[in-house]
């Protein structure tokens, strides 16, 4: 989405009414969210239920496979029983012609021990010995002639591999076991049993019924799983459910062992796989048994699975969105209550802004909109008072003017009384008269003249010059004044008579009470991005508590008792400042009883 696009939204939203922006807000920051959760959280679910039924699978595979390696020990342990048997091998060991007798005392002594140990361990099918001693006549269900073992082809490759002294046949067929010709099917291990040379006795055969070696597995009736063995060999066994199972994933299974083989890694012995096939998904998990050189594989769907939390999920979803279409109603109807009022204020406003201020609003209850419409109407009576005043000020504004054009006139006529006198005293050769009242003309025209509110500093202390001349013919010269003022800053100006109040100020609380002269000393600096200018006298100073007193109320801008006196002219002059640069300037004051008093100045300095 293009900014244009995004640009063109943003003005739709914001030309909606208030009630359909509360409802938009409450779809995005409520219902949106919270539809995006749910179906997060049942995804979640379903991941986590996948999980646990894999891993349950998983579980199953291993404990299938103790199973198989107790079944294993269990093969062992009846082959080394025979093994180590050594009435039975040398028996079966010595080709010669033996007496009823010594077949009669074999099959009690030796024989039925071996048949004992089958009945004993009860998952064992058969332990059969396979002679290559013709003397010796065959002894059901133990003891065979090895001839009937020739037929079959594996047999042949197991008796020419002279390395090979044991063989693991799966799903090997039972020829012999009861009834004959049965053709049941058995895990069998074959052993050599041979004499010190390296001659042939015989093969030891152990099965076991393949049910029961794969503890049932095979057999195990399951609608979502199935379990197939993969020998290195090639050999292939299936469970009991596995056409069903080829059917509905419409495979066959030459096609399904080709896939498991594929993707099950052949450098790891376990592991679980995730997969499609024909579109159904599918996981296994496969082990393997070094020992019989087998895999063991057991697959599972998850469409019956999926299907159920589908359901569910679904049925939840359902819920959500009832409960949310439920609430939006609700709110709405909340929503036009609460807007109904406001209707009333904004009504309210459109006729202030007409020009009709007699406006009323039915206030019952105390809510924020009550509270606004409450505002507004002591609003209008404030503007009511406030329209009032304009128009007196208006008045009082005009009579102003005319005074001020009255004063004007006025001050001209002075200016021109103040120069006669000053030629007067001049014709009589009195000089510090003249001077004086040029000093006062100076001083007149500029307090009265205020067409600027912002004058250079160099003004303002030539005009403190003027003041404090004109005050010395009163004190007969006992007032001394210094300045020290940077050349840089003469030339900045600064607002219009800050500085005379605070020197007379010094002159009629510091340096007249105490009746014998004094000094006022100016200077002006720059200290870093502001220019401090101090104002020191050596008079009477300030008792410690007024003092304190007018130092809390210029720092924090409050009426005090000290400003009906000393404290006036200070107040002015801060209130000028603040409201000329900001509240960060301003002036401090410091004193010392019966010494001085200082009063710095603080103001901004712009380099640029």
């Amino acid at each position: 989405m293009d900014s244009s696009k995004i640009k063109q939204l943003v003005r739709s939203i914001f030309k909606l009414n208030i009630r359909q922006k509360l409802i938009l807000t409450y779809v995005l920051i409520v219902a949106l969210p919270l539809t995006i959760l749910q179906v997060n959280a049942f995804y979640r679910v379903r991941i986590m239920t996948e999980k646990e039924y894999i891993s349950n699978i998983n579980f199953e595979v291993n404990k299938l496979k103790n199973d198989i390696v107790k079944n294993v020990e269990q093969f062992i342990k009846a082959t080394q029983f025979v093994l180590n048997n050594q009435e039975f091998i040398e028996f079966v060991s010595t080709y010669q012609e033996r007496s009823v007798d010594e077949i009669f005392s074999f099959k009690v002594n030796v024989l039925d021990k071996i048949e004992y140990l089958q009945y004993v361990n009860f998952n064992i099918n058969r332990i059969r010995f396979f002679t290559n001693n013709n003397f010796i006549p065959e002894m059901w269900p133990t003891l065979y002639q090895i001839d009937r073992l020739k037929s079959f082809k594996f047999i042949d490759k197991f008796l020419s591999d002279t390395k090979q002294t044991s063989l693991w046949k799966l799903n090997n067929t039972d020829m012999l076991g009861p009834p004959l010709n049965s053709e049941e099917k058995v895990v069998s291990l074959y052993t050599k049993v041979t004499d010190l040379v390296g001659n042939l006795i015989g093969i030891i055969e152990v099965n076991m019924k393949v049910d029961e070696f794969f503890a049932s597995e095979l057999s195990r009736e399951s609608d979502n799983s199935v379990t197939i063995v993969i020998s290195d060999e090639g050999d292939v066994i299936f469970s009991k459910q596995t056409p069903a199972f080829l059917k509905r994933l419409n495979i066959s299974s030459e096609k399904l062992v080709e896939i498991l083989e594929k993707k099950s890694t052949a450098q790891v012995d376990e592991g679980i796989v995730h997969l499609k096939i024909n579109k159904n998904s599918a996981a296994f998990v496969y082990t393997h048994i070094p020992v019989l050189g087998i895999k063991l594989y057991k697959l599972i769907l998850f469409d019956e699975l999926a299907q159920k939390i589908n359901g569910v999920t679904l049925q939840m979803l359902g819920q959500v969105l009832i409960l949310i279409i439920a609430s939006s109603i609700l709110i709405f109807i909340l929503i036009t209550l609460i807007l109904k009022k406001l209707r009333q204020v904004i009504l309210s406003m459109r006729a202030v802004e007409n020009g009709n201020f007699d406006v009323s609003i039915d206030i019952k209850g105390d809510d924020e909109i009550d509270e606004l419409a409450q505002h507004f109407l002591n609003m209008v009576e404030k503007l009511k008072i406030l329209i009032g005043e304009m128009v007196r000020r208006e008045v009082a504004q005009k009579d102003a003017q005319i005074k001020a054009l009255q004063s004007q006139i006025n001050a001209h006529f002075i200016y021109n009384v103040l120069e006669n006198i000053k030629m007067m005293a001049e014709y009589s050769e009195n000089y510090d008269v003249s001077d004086a009242i040029t000093k006062l003309g100076k001083m007149m025209r500029y307090n009265m003249s205020w067409k600027r509110k912002f004058v250079t500093l160099k003004e303002e202390i030539e005009n403190i010059q003027n003041y404090i001349s004109l005050m010395n013919i009163r004190y007969d010269k006992e007032i001394k004044l210094l300045v020290n003022v940077d050349n840089e800053i003469l030339n900045i100006e600064i607002p219009k008579l800050i500085l005379q109040p605070i020197v007379e100020n010094a002159i009629n609380y510091g340096i007249e009470p105490k009746g014998e002269g004094g000094s006022i000393f100016i200077d002006g600096s720059i200290i870093g991005n502001y220019i401090v200018i101090s104002i020191i006298d050596d008079g009477l100073g300030i008792e410690k508590e007024k003092l304190v007193a007018i130092q809390m109320a210029l720092e924090n801008d409050i009426e005090t008792e000290c400003y009906h006196g000393q404290g006036i002219a200070l107040k002015n002059v801060n209130e000028r400042i603040k409201l000329a640069y900001g509240k960060e300037f301003g002036i401090k004051i410091d004193s010392k009883f019966g010494e001085f008093t200082k009063v710095t100045i603080t103001l901004p300095y712009n380099r640029f």
